[in-house]
């Protein structure tokens, strides 16, 4: 399931935005030792506070969430314009309201196995594109890391590299991600397959536990 969260929301539905925070915390800071603001155990930053970021979140039947990531349009600020900006030595100038920005783009820690865990960041792409379509955006942009260029072709939304970062940087690219209906269409489909891998292993491991 699928759920879209705005600033104004956080005192109606703090439940969720406590996990998404937390979860954030946990995942970029503890296990990427990401250098991010953590207060009162919510990772957050002067564009959630500041601005007026949309959220997308996969959420469990249960309630709990197990994905998030974050859009902001590229036309007002944005990372790439400020902390991402000297990363690159090409200068990177985005500013449309048909392009937004994807950060924060997180799987959360108890999402489950590794086959979960895909469908879930496969279900946000999802989620991120028939949104995108359904509002008029055009294109995503974002920040990433070269390890994840197999990752994006397998899901089948795979970004257009616009710059590629300072060696001292790491691997990073800047990317563009077209919106298009067959995109749509292409993540819908892997997103099916993924779901009924992920729902077998969930099997194969209640019965490896003993549970009859």
């Amino acid at each position: 399931m699928l759920r879209i969260l705005t600033k104004d929301m956080l005192e109606t539905d703090q439940p969720a935005f406590d996990e998404m925070f937390r979860a954030r915390a946990a995942v970029f800071r503890d296990r990427l030792g990401w250098q991010v603001d953590v207060r009162d155990r919510w990772e957050r930053d002067r564009y959630d506070e500041a601005e007026d970021p949309v959220y997308l979140v996969t959420q469990r039947p249960s309630g709990t969430l197990t994905g998030s990531l974050r859009l902001l349009p590229t036309a007002g600020a944005t990372m790439l314009k400020s902390e991402f900006r000297h990363f690159f030595n090409q200068p990177i100038d985005i500013d449309s309201p048909t392009t937004w920005e994807c950060t924060r783009f997180c799987v959360h820690p108890f999402a489950g196995h590794i086959e979960q865990s895909r469908a879930v960041a496969t279900e946000l792409l999802s989620g991120l594109c028939d949104l995108a379509l359904e509002t008029g955006i055009e294109s995503i942009v974002g920040v990433y890391d070269g390890a994840m260029i197999g990752v994006y072709r397998r899901i089948g939304w795979r970004p257009t590299p616009l710059a590629r970062s300072r060696p001292e940087m790491g691997k990073l690219y800047v990317g563009l991600w077209d919106v298009t209906a067959d995109t749509s269409r292409t993540l819908r489909t892997n997103l099916s397959r993924l779901l009924e891998q992920a729902y077998s292993c969930t099997g194969r491991a209640l019965g490896d536990s003993g549970i009859r």
